[in-house]
């Protein structure tokens, strides 16, 4: 693999010559033509070349260009003109175009104009990120694209939130989409917060391919839904100093309506009525409270002294964030650049839970003649993740609101009642009592050579590498939930996180016949490596130490380390026609070999096509509603290797025996060797519709899709008395199916005020079609342990159906159903056989 890096390096810069042409500079300003409002950002090229600038700020630029030769003028919004260059002067005005349909998307490996894709796509701008105050650009477009579910992970400060594109497809393989910036894959994990690295003040847009058809070209990576994102870069012009920031408060808005002590004290003394057996019974009497609260001395004054304390209330607080970005940009006809430093804190609603991040980042774009550019995107991000003890939630939800949580001096009582499970929550929070410290350091840095071989055609060689370091620190005190008064322990966990990523892509461009042809041809190779090492003590000296001088604990614990790594190469090929602009085309094929399935089965093949009819280029009445109506459908097909490594070998693990009635170590057998392991596989059919009217004022796009998986990669549950725990096969199909719809509506548009809405929904059904076990014609069953149910979404609620309470006049069917009190839930008989037993647990949601 190391041979192939070299060879194809060195392939790639051997292609390099230098071509100089003697030139004149052409310089000149453009404006809105409605409004003589300069225009910054605008395209400048020279016609049949990659040559090419952006205005500045103030709408100026400057090129180099023969006299003779034609400038194209371009800009989202406009329409596209083109100019022949006759003098040293060209001022432009740019007509505002009637349509937004030349909006450039990325669109993986290339871009293409909103009226060329085919596929379900969708594009969020920079202005639609930076408006939302959060620190993750994945955040930033929950809500904002239809058939895309983004929740939280959780509560705590720079918490990886949830993406799930249409669904979820795999049962016990990651459900996670590809994340891909700036054109490289990663291979940072997600799971370990990578995707908070990247300062969403940075992200000049992000494109959300759905369908099989537009993911087919990541091929295995791009069975759940594949997330572009591309960072902003330099433009022509002066260097433009831009700052941003805020200041936030966050707080609960949904807080569990909890008793106070006079209401537990009512619910507890009615739970203890007992009757003359010394049963409990709702028919029994209530003992006195000494017996009630089994002489707890702390309750007992509480009910005597009226005192209640609300947990609650007590370890929630409002939560802060602040976010300061400053930027430089700018450069000249040949070199451009933006240069970035953002610094984002939050303060969690729970003390001791922060997250604080620093980033840099500098994207460099240089051209050195009309064949050569090359560029490089790099961002260094260093985080501080204070995690906080999960304790302080369950145990302020927990305990009890007549406990003593405080001692008559002032002090934390660590029980706060005679319970000796209930902890107090307060106790985690006394600083240096729990400490959770996560810090991840980040270098990412794609650089990439571009080569002009000849008119339309064009080769590109990307290298981007990709280093994380991880540790993270723990100490735990005595007085913590953990520990419950036991000595104190400590841990510190180091990991290093390595991978890359080389391409080489070669990208053709002709007018062919009646319509453009575009071919793209790409050759990746892909690894990555992890490993890590951790030591755990416990009964440490002193408590300020945390894990810092962890030799000096009493007990040594535990010492662990590990290395992963995979590899996967990959090949693809794309070809894009469309035919005067009406008709569109597009069809790809990717190969993939990746190191985690089994020899044999290690490569498969990726197939995607899309199709797409611009119904008004042929039908266009006087009076026609839509300025745009695009039909779409789309086939394709990915897939899923989203297992850890090594799931096709067997595994050892240590385990303890006597030997000679002494203690030994041993080994024993852990996993399961698959020597038949092999890929999951997504087929995706999708149709819709794209729509514009009102000279672009309302847009939209409507889809309707059905992914069939099979051959998924099941972590199969296995009995006790087999010696194993699980086994991943290559079992079972689910099917998901939904309907997406949004639409956008620029209300008012002028250069003062603008007023934007968008409205989208979606619905799917995902269900599960096929498992292991199967009945004795072949259909498939259920498998209630994992479950797991046919027809039945991934991921359910198997339970009793709760119908109410067994009332005073229901005592003899209360008995007689559920061998249960008046008082007591109601539980529903499904079956009708008039007991309640397991068999009347049903799929409740």
């Amino acid at each position: 693999m190391r041979n192939l890096l070299k060879v194809t390096l060195t392939f790639s810069f051997m292609l390099m010559s230098i071509v100089l042409f003697a030139q004149g500079n052409v310089s000149g300003s453009v404006v809105d033509s409605e409004t003589g409002t300069p225009l910054p950002g605008v395209n400048v090229v020279v016609q049949g070349t990659s040559t090419g600038v952006s205005t500045d700020f103030d709408g100026n630029y400057q090129i180099s260009v023969s006299q003779g030769a034609v400038l194209e003028f371009s800009f989202i919004g406009f329409e596209t003109q083109s100019i022949s260059v006759s003098g040293d002067q060209i001022n432009v005005s740019m007509i505002p175009s009637a349509d937004s349909l030349d909006e450039i998307v990325v669109t993986g490996y290339g871009t293409q104009t909103r009226r060329e894709v085919t596929g379900s796509i969708v594009s969020i701008g920079s202005e639609s990120i930076e408006k939302i105050a959060t620190g993750s650009g994945v955040d930033a477009i929950k809500g904002q694209v239809a058939g895309v579910d983004i929740t939280s992970g959780g509560g705590r400060p720079g918490q990886n939130p949830v993406v799930r594109v249409r669904g979820r497809r795999s049962i016990s393989a990651s459900n996670d989409p590809l994340y891909v910036i700036d054109g490289i894959p990663q291979t940072s994990s997600t799971g370990d917060g990578a995707i908070f690295d990247i300062n969403p003040q940075d992200i000049q847009s992000m494109e959300i391919l759905k369908d099989a058809a537009a993911t087919a070209i990541y091929g295995s990576r791009g069975a759940n839904g594949v997330i572009l994102i591309t960072t902003k870069r330099g433009r022509t012009g002066d260097t433009k100093i831009n700052y941003s920031g805020y200041y936030g408060v966050s707080s609960v808005t949904n807080i569990p309506d909890m008793m106070n002590g006079e209401e537990y004290a009512a619910a507890r003394r009615e739970a203890f009525r007992q009757d003359a057996n010394s049963r409990y019974s709702y028919a029994g009497t209530i003992p006195n409270d000494e017996a009630v609260f089994l002489g707890d001395a702390a309750q007992l004054e509480s009910i005597r002294t009226g005192r209640s304390f609300d947990y609650l209330d007590a370890v929630l607080n409002q939560g802060y964030q602040n976010s300061h970005q400053i930027s430089a940009n700018g450069g000249s006809e040949s070199t451009q650049y933006n240069v970035s430093v953002g610094y984002f804190k939050e303060d969690g609603i729970i003390d001791q839970m922060d997250f604080e991040r620093i980033t840099g980042r500098v994207n460099l774009d240089h051209r050195i003649n009309d064949t050569f550019k090359f560029g490089i995107s790099m961002l260094l991000s260093n985080s501080v993740n204070n995690w906080g003890s999960s304790a302080v939630m369950s145990e302020a939800l927990a305990n009890i609101p007549i406990g003593k949580p405080y001692a008559d001096d002032g002090s934390i009582n660590f029980f706060a009642f005679n319970d000796g499970i209930r902890t107090n929550p307060l106790s985690e929070l006394v600083p240096g009592a729990y400490v959770d410290e996560r810090i991840s350091t980040r270098f990412f840095a794609p650089i990439y050579l571009q080569v002009n071989l000849a008119e339309g055609l064009q080769f590109t060689s990307t290298f981007g590498p990709d280093m994380r370091f991880r540790r993270q620190g723990e100490f735990r005190d005595r007085f913590t939930n953990d520990n419950r008064g036991g000595p104190a322990d400590a841990e510190v966990e180091n990991k290093k996180e390595f991978g890359f990523t080389l391409e080489n892509l070669v990208t053709y461009n002709k007018d062919i016949g009646p319509g453009n042809l575009k071919v793209t041809l790409l050759q990746s190779i892909q690894e990555f490596s992890s490993e890590f090492a951790k030591a755990e003590v416990q009964n440490l000296p002193y408590s300020s130490q945390l894990w810092y001088n962890i030799g000096t604990a009493e007990v040594k614990g535990n010492l662990s380390s590990g290395l992963s790594e995979w590899q996967l190469q990959s090949y693809m090929g794309r070809v894009n026609y469309n035919i005067d602009g009406k008709y569109l085309f597009q069809a790809s094929l990717r190969a993939d070999g990746s190191s985690r399935l089994a020899e044999g089965n290690k490569w498969a093949y990726f197939p995607g096509v899309s199709l797409g009819w611009r119904v008004l280029e042929d039908i266009s009445p006087d009076n026609a509603t839509f300025d745009e109506f695009k039909l779409r459908a789309s086939y394709g097909e990915v897939g899923n290797t989203a297992i850890s490594p090594y799931q096709t070998q067997g595994a050892l693990a240590r385990t303890v025996y006597a030997w000679n009635e002494t203690p030994a170590f041993g080994y024993r057998l852990n996993d399961i060797p698959n020597p038949d392991l092999g890929w999951e596989i997504s087929k995706t059919i999708d149709v819709g519709f794209d729509y514009s009217l009102l000279e672009g004022r309302i847009s939209g796009a409507f889809d309707y899709y059905v992914t069939n998986t099979t051959d998924l990669l099941l972590a199969r549950n296995l009995p006790y008395t087999s010696g194993y725990t699980s086994v991943f096969q290559n079992v079972g199909a689910t099917k998901t199916n939904g309907v997406e719809f949004n639409v956008n509506a620029a209300i008012v548009e002028s250069d003062k005020f603008s007023w934007d809405v968008n409205f989208n929904i979606s619905g799917y059904n995902e269900a599960i079609v096929e498992l292991a076990l199967k009945d004795e014609s072949g259909n498939p069953l259920d498998d209630a342990g994992n479950n797991w149910f046919i027809g039945q979404p991934i991921r359910v609620f198997f339970d009793y159906t709760k119908s109410g309470i067994w009332q005073l006049n229901e005592a003899d069917q209360a008995a007689a159903i559920q061998g249960t009190d008046p008082g007591q839930i109601k539980l529903a008989d499904i079956n009708g056989d008039g007991k309640i037993t397991p068999a009347d647990r049903s799929v409740l949601g």
